[in-house]
């Protein structure tokens, strides 16, 4: 697994996570995301939007599984949705849609161009769909290091139990 240079500040740190506070990544709540609250930490990350109707749901649903495998072993990774689509994605509406998958689920919305941002940071491919009102996005979840490097990118075909041995190594420091 190749150890990219993707920082955490390029989610939050970015300068469009600088700017005003309308234009920082927000939570379900609504409270701006501070970068201390994702830097430092262990973080599984996932771009998609609420209504997709497939990839999303599966990949969050793994996450989910993924947590629950990991048991008290995971108490130190925070699991990331963010969205693609701030047009509807609001914070209520991804309250809602986390609320179906893990309370521990921190969901993020933004202005189109901090959610561009790190969509582009962690090279997450995304358009309007050309058959309809959907998205056509990329599929990879990430986990990020504490220090900001990607650990590891995970296919939507890998299983949860791959996926927790993985994250596990990981959070264990045991590398292959």
């Amino acid at each position: 697994m190749r150890h990219a240079p993707l920082l955490i500040a390029a989610l939050v740190l970015s300068a469009v996570a600088w700017g005003s506070t309308d234009e920082r990544l927000i939570d379900q709540f609504g409270h701006p995301v501070p970068p201390s609250e994702l830097s430092g930490r262990w973080l599984l990350v996932y771009f998609g939007y609420s209504q997709c109707p497939d990839f999303c749901p599966m990949a969050l649903t793994r996450m989910t599984e993924v947590l629950t495998q990991l048991g008290g072993d995971g108490k130190a990774l925070l699991p990331i949705f963010v969205t693609l689509d701030p047009a509807h994605d609001t914070p209520l509406v991804l309250r809602r849609y986390a609320a179906h998958f893990s309370p521990r689920l921190r969901a993020l919305t933004g202005t189109p161009a901090a959610l561009a941002d790190a969509a582009r940071t962690f090279g997450v491919p995304w358009t309007k769909s050309s058959t309809g009102g959907g998205l056509d996005h990329g599929v990879f979840m990430y986990l990020l290091a504490p220090d900001g490097t990607l650990a590891e990118q995970f296919h939507p075909q890998t299983s949860a139990a791959a996926i927790a041995q993985r994250v596990r190594a990981d959070l264990q420091g045991i590398h292959r």
